[in-house]
């Protein structure tokens, strides 16, 4: 007897099954005698009854309630009819047989409505009738399409072993028992675990299946009579689940059913992923044996030519291929997790190659190495291990020196940016060392191999940086040399400080501390600052240094957003053009202003009533500058007649006395600018005034040979027990929108200093309110408000300002607080 298998689409899966239509057979695997032509020619014949059927039930209702209602009496294959049953009563020619399919462990069946040829469902135990598929169903649906999908990665399994394709795992264990025919033999399952399960294979096809099929159970030249069929089931060990069944089948014995335990669908839903990863991992392992030898990752089927790429045949690239030099382009990812991003791959691969000069570029080294990094660092952490595993493939075996060593340029830019995965990582020490061992390397191939090694464990600690490497220290990794930035003192000083691509601003805090000999640390602070004075931003402890600096390089990712004394605004008050009360010189001074260099001073402004400020010559020299800054620069109104007293003592602690043969009138006018504010040098044009520089220079002149007996530090603290007196003093401000003051402007200016919280006129400069610490019951932060309750027990009051810098106050506010507390409880009044 002939076989006939029949090519059929499961509308589940959307997957091809083959269906035996000889012994009924049905199978996910495509059979060694399966013949196109045949299958073809039954498909037709299908389509077109179909069709006819299709044209036959056009008058039928669309109603699905209707369609179920009169389907409800017929068997699971049964007849269909119109809405009123009309048709089905006059002519049985017309009725026509309507497929419902039941969904496997439900009491719901699947139907299709004639007319609209949408699918509804009918359970025929509630007579419920829908459109849309039940949960219930649903999830049935996904039970069975694992289950199908086990079933095949069996299948496949079972062939392997059948052709010896995994030579020493699953080897043939045969249980003796042969079919009637001769053609079958009976084999052991090599999968199953607990309970041995079998099935048959074909001796000369090498077909399988898991029941006997019905022409073999017949010897050859007998008669297929009841009798001889039975003694030959009788001979056979079938196990009552197989779906071959024959006229004389033994009775079977009654089942009790035990009542099945309800299971919650979250249950349900755990079981499905776990053996849907299950067999996944079982088709991985069964599909692919081209392995990362001893690590966790698989590599996708690499050949040689398009034909072969195409068809899918020839032999596969080995390991030591895959991981060696190639000279042309790849065509796809390396790892096989990958494939899904075959064209990030091919160009992340393009950008090495022309980087390391063994691909024609009209672009730029640092283009081809920003381009690679930042498309990393956007991409999912499979493109990353791509990346690294490229890197090693394109620097193992490389004919050229010159190539390799740029290959590992871009290997140590990678791991100065970001991290492979924690499987990958093995991988690498291991590469990395294995070049730092080898001597036969160039010098520098092998030093660039031991810097690897330890930026590979600073990488994976730290993680994924925020920027993309400036060209400065894509530079100085090239040459492994530690990256300069210079530190300003407000006046006008800098320290220079030798950093790495993992460097935290703390650590940064930490080297200055050390360098100014700062005994006193918690109040002092790294800050980034901007062209614009007073533009500037508190930098965060856990920000790395190297990130912020290449941020100054693309002026499209910086937040710069303010000028004038404002720390910081909103620049688009300025660049909108919205708002009629804005200066327009502040304007486009706002649309200029870029962050470009590093500010070390103190974030508390803490008085000289501090114990241990006075114990700190190095503290005090800090806040002194920067009070002389703040007072030069206006960061906060000093008015006319306090400008010749701390001139005066500026001089004294620059100058010492005054000596009357050389400080004469002069001697200070071209330097004038370092003592007060310009404004007041200036005419209304904005223009300097000889007759106004000449006159402030006699005062100050004169105030200072009043000053005398001071020494250096003694004149710095008198200048700061003057200024602290101000109420603006030491404050940091920022522009803040608010809608509760009906009389103040909005946006207004809030300000933050050691005792209070304070509100300020924009424009004018002048003090809207003052809410002391001892005011204020708590206070908090949103990403775009800043909120303070002020008040007493009694009586509260909530007021909210709109501003993106709500952490920063909050945080300010809470060091000054805590350091209030710190002091009361040693018992010192600060």
């Amino acid at each position: 007897m002939v076989d006939i298998w029949i090519e059929v689409l499961d509308k589940n899966s959307g997957k091809h099954y083959y269906y035996n239509k000889t012994t009924k057979e049905t199978t996910w695997t495509k059979p060694d005698n399966f013949d196109p032509e045949i299958s073809a020619k039954y498909a037709k014949k299908r389509k077109k009854k179909k069709t006819e059927a299709a044209a036959a039930a056009a008058s039928e209702s669309t109603s699905p309630k209707a369609v179920a209602k009169s389907e409800s009496t017929d068997s699971l294959v049964g007849g269909g009819g119109d809405g009123e049953g009309a048709a089905a009563a006059t002519s049985k020619k017309k009725k026509k047989k309507r497929v419902k399919k039941q969904i496997p462990g439900t009491d719901w069946y699947e139907s299709v409505d004639p007319n609209s040829g949408k699918p509804y469902y009918f359970n025929k135990l509630t007579k419920e009738t829908r459109w849309d598929r039940p949960q219930e169903a649903t999830e049935a649906l996904e039970e069975e399409a694992i289950r199908q999908e086990q079933e095949a990665a069996r299948q496949r399994t079972m062939r392997k072993s059948v052709s010896g394709g995994d030579v020493g795992t699953m080897k043939r264990q045969r249980t003796g028992t042969v079919s009637p025919d001769g053609e079958w033999e009976q084999v052991i399952d090599p999968t199953s675990t607990k309970e041995k399960k079998t099935y048959w294979v074909n001796r000369t096809t090498k077909a399988v299946a898991w029941n006997l099929p019905g022409s073999a159970r017949v010897a050859k030249g007998v008669e297929t009579s009841a009798a001889n069929v039975a003694a030959n089931l009788a001979s056979l060990d079938i196990r009552s689940g197989d779906r071959g069944k024959s006229i004389a089948e033994p009775k079977k014995k009654p089942v009790t059913i035990k009542k099945k335990e309800i299971e919650r669908p979250s249950d349900r839903m755990m079981k499905l992923k776990q053996a849907l990863h299950d067999r996944t991992q079982q088709e991985e392992d069964d599909d692919d044996d081209d392995g990362l030898g001893g690590f966790e990752f698989r590599f996708a089927k690499h050949r040689h030519g398009w034909i072969n790429r195409t068809l899918r045949i020839g032999s596969t690239f080995d390991e030591d291929k895959l991981l060696s030099f190639k000279k042309s382009q790849i065509k796809k990812a390396l790892l096989k997790m990958n494939r899904e991003m075959d064209a990030q791959a091919v160009q992340s691969f393009k950008n090495i190659m022309s980087y390391m000069g063994d691909r024609k570029s009209s672009k730029s080294e640092i283009e081809h190495v920003t381009k690679l990094l930042r498309s990393a660092m956007t991409s999912p952490a499979g493109l990353r291990d791509e990346i690294y595993l490229q890197l090693c493939k394109q620097t193992r075996k490389n004919p050229r020196v010159e190539s390799t060593v740029k290959g590992w340029e871009l290997i140590l830019s990678c791991l100065a940016t970001f991290p492979p995965s924690k499987a990958l990582k093995k991988f690498l020490i291991s590469y990395f060392e294995e070049n730092r061992n080898n001597k036969e390397n160039d010098e520098r191939i092998v030093s660039m191999a031991e810097d690897a090694l330890v930026r590979l464990d600073k990488i994976v600690s730290l993680g994924q940086r925020k920027a993309v490497p400036s060209p400065a220290e894509l530079d100085c990794i090239k040459t492994l040399k530690p990256v300069p930035i210079r530190v300003q003192l407000l006046d006008n000083s800098f320290k220079t400080l030798q950093v790495d691509s993992y460097t935290f601003v703390q650590d940064v805090e930490g080297m200055l501390y050390s360098k100014l000999n700062l005994t006193l640390t918690s109040p002092f602070a790294l800050y980034e600052t901007s062209n614009v004075a007073n533009v500037e931003r508190i930098l965060e402890a856990k920000e790395r240094v190297l990130d912020v600096m290449a941020l100054w390089e693309s002026p499209s990712l910086q937040a710069v957003e303010g000028v004038g004394v404002e720390e910081k605004q909103d620049l688009s008050l300025y660049t909108k053009g919205k708002r009629k009360d804005i200066d327009p010189a502040e304007a486009v001074a706002a649309k200029k202003a870029r962050y470009c260099k590093f500010l070390f001073k103190a974030k508390l402004v803490l008085k000289t009533s501090v114990p241990e400020v006075m114990t700190d010559p190095e503290a005090i020299n800090l806040l002194y500058i920067q009070a002389v800054h703040d007072v030069v620069t206006q960061r906060y109104p000093v008015k006319d007649k306090d400008i010749t007293v701390l001139a005066a003592l500026q001089l004294q602690a620059t100058y010492g006395d005054f000596q009357s043969e050389s400080h004469v009138v002069g001697w200070l006018s071209a330097r004038l600018h370092e003592y007060m504010p310009v404004r007041l040098l200036e005419d209304k044009k904005g223009q300097k005034n000889n007759k106004l520089v000449q006159d402030w220079e006699q005062k100050i002149l004169a105030k200072y040979s009043r000053i005398s007996g001071f020494t250096s530090l003694e004149a710095k603290i008198n200048y700061l027990d003057f200024v602290q007196e101000f109420d603006y003093y030491g404050a940091f401000w920022w522009l803040a929108e608010q809608r509760q003051f009906k009389d103040y402007p909005s946006p207004l200016l809030l300000g933050v200093t050691s005792d209070a919280v304070i509100l300020m006129h924009k424009q004018k400069r002048t003090m809207l309110e003052s809410y002391p610490y001892t005011d204020i019951v708590t206070w908090g932060n949103s990403d775009e408000r800043f909120i303070v309750v002020v008040g007493n027990i009694v009586q509260q009051r909530k007021l909210i300002f709109k501003t993106t810098e709500g952490k920063t106050i909050n945080s300010l506010i809470h060091d000054y607080v805590k350091f209030k507390i710190k002091n009361k409880v040693a018992g010192v009044r600060t």
